[in-house]
């Protein structure tokens, strides 16, 4: 197949490019102009490259793609970065269908989060793709433009589109260049005493997730979304594994729900008074006290998708970030 893929250079990008050309399909990524991380994330990959930004909808190809992936995405939890959030997670999507509109693929794979699907205050039963959640009554800002853009695909299927939404769990394992997930993980495995958030995440691996977005443009239902979700566990668990395969077994502290709370109304709006990244944002504190726990087994029964063992990704993870400098 030949398949066209935004985001191409991140964690998640960069698995799925290397599923698709071991398969293989024929890559064509768009690519920043000037993006340091596209010679590692194609080193040895027969990928082509177009030029780009999902935020210009001049950047697309006047070509038509048997697969279209579609990753691209602003991640941020920081208040100061909710304009260029919702030009690249909901503009950038609007841009996408339209161009798609006069060149129809096969199957549009759009990623999305499971930031897109629901939170839980309390331990409770696992979500899953039918869980009624509305992001705009958390004032979760990264969720409120995933889950709009989201929409506007599951939209354009109900008018046509060959399209289905993938809602990832969060994502670890190696070519985490951005430390997204470093960020969650330092914590957990650095330090005598680790603090960890009383809530509990859903955790995958990003090698994983790109066979399940293979396997959802090869045969899932248009018009559907998908968790591509893996191990639910809570942070203090998580601690406790990553930091014994870390060789870290220390003391570890749950922080209070209304310590989190607390620290980011406090933090936050200095941080953005002189112009640096919080330690902690208010979207983090709201899903750091929260549990984001879901119910895959639809991907399990209709994909066929399958997460492997947590200690096998996390000593991936490790490894990677020890080989690439993180510390």
């Amino acid at each position: 197949m030949r398949c066209f893929v935004t985001g191409a250079t991140g964690q998640l990008g960069s698995a799925l490019v290397r599923e698709l050309a071991a398969d293989g399909h024929h890559v064509t990524a768009l690519v920043l102009p000037g993006d340091p991380w596209a010679a590692p994330a194609f080193e040895g990959l027969d990928v082509s490259q177009a030029t780009g930004d999902v935020r210009d909808p001049a950047s697309y190809p006047d070509e038509v793609f048997d697969w279209v992936f579609h990753l691209a995405a602003n991640q941020s939890f920081y208040r100061r970065d909710h304009r260029l959030q919702w030009e690249i997670n909901v503009e950038g999507v609007a841009h996408l269908l339209s161009w798609l509109a006069a060149h129809p693929p096969r199957r549009l794979v759009h990623v999305s989060s499971l930031a897109a699907v629901g939170l839980a205050e309390r331990l409770e039963t696992p979500m899953d793709e039918m869980t009624p959640f509305e992001a705009s009554e958390h004032g979760l800002m990264y969720a409120l433009s995933k889950q709009a853009g989201e929409r506007l695909v599951l939209k354009a299927a109900s008018r046509g589109l060959s399209a289905v939404v993938a809602n990832p769990g969060t994502v670890l394992g190696p070519w985490d260049r951005g430390a997204h997930a470093w960020r969650m993980l330092r914590p957990l495995v650095r330090g005598w005493v680790r603090a960890v958030p009383p809530g509990g995440n859903s955790l995958v691996d990003a090698r994983d997730v790109a066979r399940g977005l293979v396997a959802m443009a090869a045969g899932a239902r248009a018009g559907r979304r998908y968790l591509l979700t893996g191990h639910n566990l809570t942070y203090r668990h998580l601690a406790k594994r990553a930091g014994r395969i870390a060789g870290n077994t220390g003391p570890i502290v749950t922080l209070p729900r209304w310590f989190l709370t607390g620290l980011s109304v406090t933090v936050e709006p200095l941080a953005d008074l002189v112009g640096i990244a919080p330690p902690i944002a208010h979207d983090e504190a709201v899903t750091g006290r929260s549990y984001l726990y879901f119910n895959a087994s639809k991907a399990h029964r209709e994909l066929g998708f399958r997460a492997r063992p947590l200690d096998e990704t996390l000593l991936d993870s490790l490894e990677w970030y020890a080989a690439a400098g993180f510390s």
